[in-house]
């Protein structure tokens, strides 16, 4: 081949070498499309996931993990339970058992996976079922951070081999499958010590699990903690495509951010830091929801909160448009039961209305103007504006009707009828009766009364505003105008759409107030406290106090650190507080509602005791089929809309920056910020391109026919 390409002259040397490229080029084109089109990327095993993140890590324990934490991050990696939650699905799915569940709903029966084992090599037997359930949680001394989450009473276990457990209920629970997503702990390794002393274990900084990752270190650094993950070789599920996970745990964000090229995540990025971020560029930010709510909780049991309008008013008093755009937030939420239609509890915001319903209280607004600690200071033209504005709204308040008394006893009414009927008061010496132009028929002289029937049939009602002038006509033929009224004919959301409006404008000029005082001469301040974590509470607060001054109540706000604010949370010590709830994998309301939470320590914050709502959470938690359920919960929704045990605020939103480097995650449908890993399995950082299964030579000879 040499000799004869030697052969050539210069000419024909180029074209071959040409002709030769172009055969090249042409063949690696062929062959890239192909490969592009029978391949696909595959994730390669191996790589370092590093997280920053803030907070303080307590015990890595299943049992003593805070939902949504650091710590629980931690558990959700290295324990497993008999179930785990699947953000995906959104269901309660098998983990390290298969189960069966009888007929009447009553028994549940967990087969554990062959060849689980603990992180130590042990298997994994029923023994650690039964220690777990029987032997720590349902233990009388046992005052884990579970047992705020899930109710375990009325609940046997019972061994039936050395992988099978049976769990018997006492009633139907719907929520059971929710209380065995909680992380086994090993009987072979903790079954020797007494309960009491489980909490001061060792095990709880160096804790050995089932999942998929290991604990391997805890390691103090200069100003973080690290604590390092391996994936565990034996899983007995999908083998984590990520080697090494690396948590940084620093104390303040501020500390964080200085180093946030290390990071392929960080962890809940604050409101405050998410432009610094995003400005650097190397991470991206997504956003998620919790099954949470931020709500105002009142004091049901405070002097000055037992009446329910003093709640009402409240609620009515606050703007919570524009207080979640001040904060940076979107999600408002009117109801803490997130399984019913949000839209069907939407609550006005009027100023006019929150002082109606403080009218009859004993807190009367004082016959004063507000001094200068209550209000802003009004200039001397601005007062005289107002005093003009109240001089011509006296003179423009029309006289009371006289003569009529049906419908709305003669007021302007709003109707969602097809059909109304006009009746009134006759004047005397009347000697015949118009409705605008028509003349009752059948009015005779002398009758007391009158009545007149308007309707789209007989085409004297319309849509809109009706205006109905009532004339008296007497024995001189004189006519005169007696009475007027306006019947507006429109949908209810017309008119819910109305009043929005006009409560719009009335909020908008509306001022502020004296304090409102009782008969002791009393100033209305309530006493608020809120968290000094997150620091968006604290401009909740103080927007929430500028918004109560135009209803004559004021607020004394005290912001607290955590050891402080638990104090204060336990002994009930408040007026108000500002707080969020998780309602969890389940959303089940009956820690935060039922009377029985309301001691102190519960999660009923509100203190709030009704005994048909006690029933009906009791009933929800039975009801296995969705709509009674739901029917059920807008029973309770009907009375907490009623009584206004809390004011609904919002649902945070919450940000992850994740690097690109980390490939195939998703944070929707998540019930608590470390349910982020429920699909780490899924995740991977590093890839490779490879031939699907069942590509030869064959498939590339048909391929490459088809080309041409």
């Amino acid at each position: 081949m040499r000799k004869h390409f030697s052969r050539l002259n210069k000419l024909e040397k180029i074209i071959v070498a040409f002709l030769a490229s172009v055969v090249l080029i042409t063949g690696t084109q062929i062959g890239y499309a192909f490969y592009n089109e029978y391949s696909e990327i595959t994730p390669i095993k191996g790589g370092v996931y590093v997280e920053g993140s803030v907070g303080k890590i307590e015990l890595i324990n299943p049992l003593y993990a805070h939902y949504g934490s650091l710590t629980h991050d931690l558990t959700q990696l290295v324990f497993s339970g008999l179930t785990k939650y699947d953000p995906k699905t959104r269901e309660i799915v098998p983990d390290l058992a298969d189960y069966t569940i009888s007929e009447n709903g009553r028994k549940y029966t967990f087969v554990l996976k062959e060849g689980a084992k603990w992180h130590d090599g042990t298997p994994v037997t029923s023994n650690d079922v039964m220690f777990t359930y029987n032997t720590v949680i349902n233990h009388p001394s046992f005052n884990g951070v579970i047992l705020n989450y899930n109710d375990y009473s009325g609940m046997k276990v019972s061994q039936v081999d050395d992988r099978t457990v049976e769990f018997l209920l006492e009633d139907a629970d719907s929520f059971f499958l929710v209380k065995t997503i909680t992380g086994l702990l090993p009987a072979h390794i903790l079954g020797h010590l007494p309960v009491e002393t489980l909490e001061q274990a060792p095990f709880n900084q160096s804790p050995i699990g089932t999942g998929p990752y290991r604990f391997m270190s805890l390691t103090p650094m200069d100003n973080f903690v690290e604590v390092t993950l391996e994936a565990f070789d034996d899983y007995y599920g999908k083998e984590p495509n990520i080697s090494t996970i690396q948590i940084r745990i620093f104390p303040e964000y501020k500390d964080l951010i200085k180093r946030q090229g290390e990071f392929d995540t960080i962890r809940n990025v604050p409101e405050e830091y998410v432009d610094k971020i995003r400005d650097r560029g190397r991470l991206a930010l997504t956003r998620y929801h919790l099954p949470q709510y931020v709500a105002v909780f009142i004091n049901t049991q405070s002097p000055k909160l037992k009446n329910n309008k003093v709640r009402l008013a409240l609620q009515l008093g606050v703007d919570k448009k524009s207080l979640v755009e001040e904060i940076g937030q979107s999600q408002i939420i009117d109801t803490p039961l997130l399984e019913i239609n949000q839209s069907n509890w939407v609550y006005q915001y009027s100023v006019s209305k929150a002082n109606g319903a403080l009218f009859d209280t004993e807190w009367k607004l004082p016959d004063r103007e507000p001094e200068p600690d209550e209000e802003e200071e009004t200039t001397d033209d601005e007062a005289e504006e107002d005093k003009a504005d109240e001089s011509t709204a006296e003179e423009e308040v029309p006289a009371e009707p006289e003569f009529i008394t049906s419908p709305n006893g003669g007021n302007d009414w709003k109707t969602t009828d097809n059909k109304v009927t006009l009746a009134g008061i006759t004047p005397e010496k009347t000697k015949a009766i118009l409705v605008n132009d028509y003349e009752l028929k059948k009015f005779v002289p002398g009758d007391p009364g009158w009545s007149y029937v308007a309707s789209f049939e007989f085409g004297n009602l319309k849509k809109g505003d009706n205006v109905f002038d009532i004339y008296a006509i007497d024995f001189n033929e004189e006519k005169r105008l007696i009475d007027s009224i306006t019947i507006s004919q429109g949908t209810a959301e017309e008119f819910i759409e109305q009043e929005r409006e006009v409560s719009k404008q009335e909020n908008e000029v509306a001022k502020v107030l004296p304090f409102r005082e009782n008969a002791k001469g009393e100033r209305f301040v309530l006493h608020l406290i809120a968290p000094d974590k997150p620091e968006t509470y604290t401009k909740v607060a103080e927007i929430l106090k500028s918004q109560w001054r135009k209803i004559g109540i004021g607020l004394k706000i005290d912001v607290l650190e955590n050891g402080a604010f638990q104090e204060a949370l336990y002994k009930r010590d408040y007026d108000l507080l500002i707080f969020g709830q998780n309602l969890g994998y389940n959303l089940d309301a009956y820690p935060y509602w039922h009377s029985s939470q309301a001691k102190e320590g519960g999660y009923n914050l509100s203190q709030f005791k009704n005994f048909v709502v006690d029933s009906l959470l009791d009933k929800a938690r039975m009801e296995l089929n969705a709509e009674d359920r739901k029917k059920t919960l807008n029973d309770i929704q009907e009375i907490i809309s009623q009584e206004v045990p809390a004011i609904f605020l919002y649902s945070p939103t919450y940000y992850f920056a994740l690097s690109d480097k980390i490939q195939n995650t998703s944070f929707e449908n998540l019930a608590t910020a470390s349910d982020r890993f429920a699909r780490i399995a899924e995740w991977y950082g590093r890839v490779d391109r490879q031939l699907k299964e069942g590509v030869n030579p064959l498939t590339f000879a048909t391929w490459l026919i088809k080309q041409f």
